[in-house]
């Protein structure tokens, strides 16, 4: 990505003005990168692309103030503010500066992220990082690169999944900006998606990767809810909107369920990994026919889901999904539990993010009588 202006983008994004800030970011983003990576060529590379991006970051103030933003794009971008700041004064969740400054990508995604699994079991392939524990997937901001990682992985014998991001969260240590690709998104999932990052910002249970996504997943949703519902008719319509698709989300989750139930049991027979191997392209076809019959009938919105027809016959598929959505029913019953209260809900998830297993935390809380205890002497 270069440093420079693209043709295509609006006359307000420019570089940094100043040396004394790149070398700020840089002096900041080598200490983090360089004991988070798993070897120096990803290091250099990650931190330029990262350092690359944040010269070319605008504060939103001053792109909104241009007037040269196309109007609904500037439309979308004060949705964004809006739920940002929804989202510190109202579900007190760490905003700190994300979502304070603008990034033109002329249209291109901003990273990607590479997972991979092994074919012969519903095992992720693992990434350490001492200083946020370990991940299931790993960024690039070339999708060449990712490519590269890719291929290399596929002759160890993964299955692989790379796929385009228009959005993260560094945990709230740089000032994760507003990627214009983004915009692309309903106003609905604008919203849930700002809320979804600033819960990793405030939220994060190190090496945890499913319930950190998870989570984000529940609190996202929930936190667009809460956004919509006292927004008058234009609202409660998006509001609408959203329900219907996370209604269609709860059938596939359930589909998805059930492949993945009888993923293990193939995965766990006493044969060869070979015959493991081979064998799980049936499981795939009957899941295939089994989505087709049961479940895209069902759908509020069948089109934007058709996709899961030809789901692919790769392990780093199935465990992508249910990294976003293993348990949610276990979120709701813990803020039922806290009397639906925001903010209480917060602090359980914080306290379950500090134990060895923060799902299993999280069901002793949302079972338990005396839960005000079980946070207690967690603190």
């Amino acid at each position: 990505m270069p440093l420079s202006p693209q043709p295509s983008a609006p006359s307000f994004v420019r570089p940094a003005s100043t040396r004394g800030r790149l070398a700020l970011v840089l002096a900041a983003l080598a200490s983090w990168v360089s004991a988070c990576s798993p070897t120096g060529e990803y290091v250099l590379r990650q931190a330029a692309g990262q350092l690359q991006m944040m010269a070319r970051c605008v504060p939103i103030d001053q792109v909104l103030a241009s007037g040269q933003l196309e109007a609904e794009r500037q439309r979308k971008l004060m949705l964004v503010v809006e739920a940002r700041d929804f989202a510190r004064d109202q579900l007190h969740l760490r905003v700190g500066n994300s979502f304070s400054l603008y990034h033109e990508t002329a249209g291109k995604p901003v990273a990607y992220n590479l997972s991979a699994a092994r074919k012969d079991a519903l095992v992720p392939r693992r990434w350490h990082f001492p200083l946020i524990g370990t991940l299931d997937y790993i960024g690039f901001f070339s999708r060449a690169d990712a490519e590269v990682a890719a291929r290399q992985l596929e002759q160890e014998g993964y299955d692989t999944l790379i796929y385009p991001v228009d959005a993260y969260s560094t945990l709230g240590w740089f000032p994760d900006p507003v990627h214009s690709s983004f915009l692309a998104r309903s106003d609905g999932a604008l919203v849930e998606t700002v809320i979804h990052e600033l819960a990793h910002n405030t939220v994060y249970a190190a090496g945890q990767s499913t319930f950190n996504e998870s989570l984000a997943t529940f609190v996202g949703r929930l936190g667009a809810r809460l956004f919509f519902q006292n927004r008058g008719p234009e609202g409660a319509a998006i509001l609408e909107r959203l329900e219907r698709s996370y209604a269609d989300a709860e059938r596939i989750t359930a589909w998805m369920e059930e492949l993945i139930t009888d993923l293990r049991k193939h995965y766990a027979r006493d044969i060869p990994t070979t015959e493991k191997i081979e064998g799980r392209e049936a499981i795939f076809e009957t899941a295939r026919r089994r989505f087709v019959r049961d479940v895209q009938p069902h759908l509020l919105e069948p089109d934007r889901y058709a996709g899961f027809a030809i789901i692919p016959t790769n392990n780093a598929y199935v465990l992508l999904h249910q990294r976003y959505h293993l348990d949610l029913d276990l979120f709701d019953a813990a803020y039922r539990a806290t009397g639906e209260d925001f903010s209480r809900f917060i602090e359980v998830l914080q306290a379950a993010a500090l134990a060895d297993d923060p799902f299993a935390w999280l069901r002793a809380f949302a079972n338990s009588p005396k839960r005000t205890q079980l946070v207690e002497s967690d603190d």
